[in-house]
């Protein structure tokens, strides 16, 4: 079994094994696997904004994609739980018998994106304008300094904020940032790791699991709350990322394998 390079997010409910995923990632790379994970911190950084006084608040876009309102304040709290999160996943990781370094994405540009500004948002269903908000769209990815660090025999864990082209951060989506670095290296494998067992027909039965969807028929699984990671599969698929997987993260033992081997939310 070798792949090349696959591409991981972990994400960042509640209920996922970050130890079991580690563990698993350090012998698939002395099996000699190349990885890149990308971490997601989505509870946690919940958990510390109240915390700190800071209500977490969510916005839907005109198109309804929800995402985490991000102004200066939780920028700063999300560089610290993000950060954190990827540095103890690499520390697992070494711990477990592999290599890893963890980095934010803005560190050396090695993500940049641009911010974008001015949203239109839906709200109480009404269409409305906010500014201040501090995400971003990527515009490029540095491959040539992940091709290094995977090239000196080492694991990059990544995680948001990232760059914007003035110097700045913004925060962006990291199923984004792991589906365009496994587009722009060309993974033969991009797996999405979250606390339900894949893709299902009804979100609260997890016996609804879908195995399998091509992308032709990608249209016809497209709706409600899976719309988005379909399209973005089918996306990754069509520019040239070999399967997409959607798959467990809680599971004590072999996680990653399970998933390769057939677990999960299988898009080709």
């Amino acid at each position: 079994m070798n792949y090349k390079l696959i591409i991981m997010k972990f994400g960042g409910g509640d209920g996922i094994n970050f130890s079991a995923l580690a563990k698993n990632v350090a012998a698939l790379q002395n099996s000699g696997e190349k990885i890149v994970v990308v971490v997601g911190a989505n509870a946690e950084l919940s958990r510390a904004q109240n915390a700190r006084g800071i209500i977490p608040k969510m916005i839907t876009s005109e198109r309804g994609e929800k995402s985490r309102w991000t102004d200066s304040a939780t920028l700063e709290l999300l560089r610290e739980v993000y950060g954190g999160a990827a540095e103890r996943v690499a520390a697992e990781i070494r711990k477990n018998g592999g290599d890893a370094i963890a980095q934010i994405g803005s560190k050396n540009n090695l993500i940049v994106a641009k911010k974008h500004g001015r949203m239109r948002i839906s709200e109480n269903g009404k269409v409305k304008v906010v500014d201040g908000d501090l995400t971003g769209s990527i515009e490029k990815i540095d491959a040539d300094a992940i091709r290094k660090i995977l090239d000196s025999k080492k694991i990059l864990v990544v995680a948001p904020p990232v760059a914007t082209e003035n110097s700045g951060e913004v925060n962006v989506d990291g199923d984004k940032i792991a589906s365009k670095i496994a587009i722009e290296m060309g993974a033969d494998k991009l797996i999405f790791f979250a606390n339900t067992p894949g893709l299902l027909e009804n979100v609260a039965d997890e016996s609804t699991l879908i195995r399998e969807i091509p992308i032709q028929k990608a249209d016809e699984f497209a709706v409600g709350r899976m719309k988005k990671k379909i399209l973005a599969a089918a996306r990754a698929i069509q520019n040239g990322v070999g399967e997409v997987i959607f798959a467990d993260g809680r599971l004590e033992n072999s996680p990653i394998e399970i998933a390769l081997a057939g677990g999960g939310t299988r898009v080709f």
